[in-house]
C-alpha cells in the first residue's frame, strides 16, 4: 500500500482504530503519537485555536479536522473542504499544505482552494476535478499550482469525498504532494 493509500485509508477508519493506524504510518513520525497524547479522541479534542467557531463544525468535520490535525507533519498537505453548493469553502489545511504552499490557515479558512491556480494551470484536470466533485467521485490530477510567493510547483492533488449525516457528500479532503522538479 503506498503512503498516499495509507494516509486516505486512515482517514476513513473508526474513530477508535485510527491512533493504531497512525502509530504505524512511519512516515508521520512521534508528533502524530504525541498529539494523539494531546487530545486522544475527537470527542476529547477542543480544535486548533486557529479554527474559530470548531465547535460549530458538524461531528464529521470536527473528526476530520481532528485527524488532520494529528496528521498535521504527514507527507502530504491535508485540506478539508466544505460541500460543493457552498463552493467548497476551505474549513482546515494541516501544517505540510501551509509549508508547500506558503498560505496560512487564516488567508485559505473560508477560501476555495482554486486560489492556488495561475495563469499556466491546464484546465483539463480542473476540470476532472469539477467533474469528480459534481458527481461525488475521489480523483488523483496532477497540475499546475501556484505558491503564495507566486511561484509554481507541480502538484498531485487528490480529492477524497466523505459523508455527511444524511448520506450525502458534505465535505472534501484534498492531499496535495508537490511532484517532479521544481517549476
Amino acid at each position: 500500500m503506498s503512503q498516499r493509500d495509507a494516509i486516505a485509508e486512515s482517514l476513513r477508519i473508526d474513530a477508535a482504530a485510527f491512533p493504531t493506524r497512525v502509530a504505524e504510518l512511519s512516515a508521520v513520525g512521534a508528533r502524530a503519537a504525541d498529539r494523539i497524547e494531546q487530545a486522544s479522541a475527537p470527542e476529547a479534542f477542543e480544535g486548533p485555536e486557529d479554527v474559530p467557531a470548531f465547535e460549530t463544525l458538524s461531528a464529521v468535520e470536527r473528526d476530520l479536522v481532528w485527524r488532520l490535525w494529528v496528521l498535521a507533519d504527514a507527507p502530504f498537505g491535508l485540506a478539508l473542504a466544505g460541500p460543493a453548493f457552498q463552493d467548497t469553502p476551505t474549513i482546515y489545511v494541516n501544517r505540510t499544505f501551509r509549508a508547500l504552499t506558503g498560505y496560512s490557515l487564516a488567508t485559505v479558512r473560508g477560501e476555495n482552494l482554486r486560489l492556488l491556480q495561475g495563469p499556466a494551470t491546464r484546465p483539463e484536470p480542473v476540470a476532472d476535478l469539477a467533474e469528480a466533485i459534481g458527481i461525488w467521485e475521489p480523483v488523483t490530477v496532477e497540475l499546475l499550482n501556484y505558491r503564495r510567493d507566486g511561484s509554481a510547483f507541480r502538484n498531485r492533488v487528490s480529492l477524497l469525498p466523505f459523508e455527511g449525516p444524511s448520506g450525502a457528500i458534505a465535505n472534501w479532503v484534498g492531499m496535495q504532494e508537490a511532484v517532479g522538479r521544481r517549476c
